[in-house]
């Protein structure tokens, strides 16, 4: 399941900090710090590791791909294997000399372009928790704005059989068959169809804690939430997961970027300190944050519809309502590509425009038309 965790984390701080008092120290424009977001586990060619470099922390916060760097892949066997740059700043274990095994430990050099070094922790690689179940359950929440609404939630049971793992993260995506509600004569695409695939990704942090747990065993673990006025659900929804099995000390990275996430505190107050990850530099002068980790993992997916549920689902998408756009330039008609006219006229000085999105007559203007290779 591939997900930019760090990057998107780091792009969520800045925007949702909320000081009382800001605060500029003085730094050089030129600095900046290596992310690294790497991780190996028990699947076939599994070990990906994404190297970025943050760019102006004040006027412009961004993370740049670093290129070109020497990645290498150690195991305690002894053996080493250099990945290779698949993608500008992502390295792969494209000849799989070292493969992901329960019991072994695993840890990465990395030497930049300019000759910086790095270099993780080693982690040891736990035994998996496997995922029991994968089921739904009916149940309210409570909106940003107060409002309650019925919704599904769908929830995951999990045990490490040999009961000597204590620490687990997940991850899950969801698709699901979108049909376009309308059709038209005239066609607004070369191949129109009806039937789509949306697919997204939950880009969160999810862990838990099983250490004081006699039996390495949870329940009721909830993955994603289709409320009633989504139309996920009508025809097929597919919940697709992954659950690693990890160390501490990646338990108490992942919690420490939770944290700071929901909290008002200060970039500067979290990088240097709380959430620098296993990856150390040689060299005093160079900053890192980020987390190399070896994890065993267990897949798992489900297919659900509402007819398993008694909330009274909508069905009709609501982003295919009627839309009405006022310009009073002619020349500012709506995006064809975007839109399709129902209807206009003219009020005094306005026109006016009765419009529909044009995927809800031909879906594959906005979704995928083919199931993901993750479908069953």
């Amino acid at each position: 399941m591939t997900t930019l965790r760090l990057i998107i984390i780091l792009s969520l701080l800045i925007s949702s900090f909320s000081c009382t008092e800001e605060f500029y120290p003085e730094i050089d424009d030129n600095a900046s710090i290596l992310v690294v977001d790497g991780k190996i586990t028990n699947e076939l060619g599994s070990c990906e590791v994404r190297l970025f470099r943050t760019v102006k922390f004040i006027e412009d916060f961004s993370l740049k791909p670093e290129r070109d760097a020497i990645v290498i892949l150690h195991n305690d066997k002894g053996e080493t294997e250099v990945l290779k740059e698949s993608e500008p700043g992502i390295y792969h274990n494209s000849t799989n000399l070292i493969q992901g095994e329960i019991g072994q430990t695993y840890w990465i050099e990395i030497q930049t372009l300019n000759g910086e070094n790095y270099e993780s922790i080693p982690e040891l690689m736990h035994s998996p928790f496997d995922i029991s179940s994968i089921y739904g359950e009916e149940l309210e929440v409570i909106k940003e704005d107060g409002s309650k609404e019925n919704a599904v939630g769908i929830f995951f049971d999990a045990k490490n059989p040999d009961n000597t793992s204590k620490y687990l993260r997940w991850e899950y995506r969801e698709s699901y068959e979108w049909h376009s509600p309308f059709k038209v004569q005239t066609k607004l695409s070369d191949t129109p169809t009806e039937i789509c695939y949306p697919t997204n990704d939950f880009n969160l942090i999810n862990v838990f804690d099983l250490s004081d747990f006699t039996i390495k065993e949870t329940n009721h673990l909830l993955t994603s939430k289709i409320l009633q006025h989504e139309i996920k659900l009508e025809h097929q929804y597919l919940l697709d997961m992954s659950l690693y099995s990890i160390t501490q000390g990646n338990y108490e990275f992942w919690e420490n970027m939770k944290a700071i996430h929901q909290s008002n505190g200060n970039l500067y107050d979290v990088l240097p300190a709380n959430i620098k990850g296993n990856i150390s530099s040689c060299s005093d002068n160079c900053e890192v944050l980020g987390y190399f980790e070896a994890s065993s993992v267990q897949t798992k997916n489900k297919l659900f519809s509402k007819n398993e549920f008694t909330v009274d689902f909508s069905d009709f998408p609501e982003e295919c309502k009627k839309i009405t756009i006022r310009v009073k330039d002619p020349k500012n008609r709506p995006d064809p590509t975007k839109f399709y006219i129902l209807e206009e006229y003219v009020v005094g000085v306005t026109l006016i425009f009765i419009v529909r999105r044009v995927h809800c007559y031909e879906c594959n203007l906005k979704y995928p038309i083919k199931k993901p290779s993750f479908w069953p």
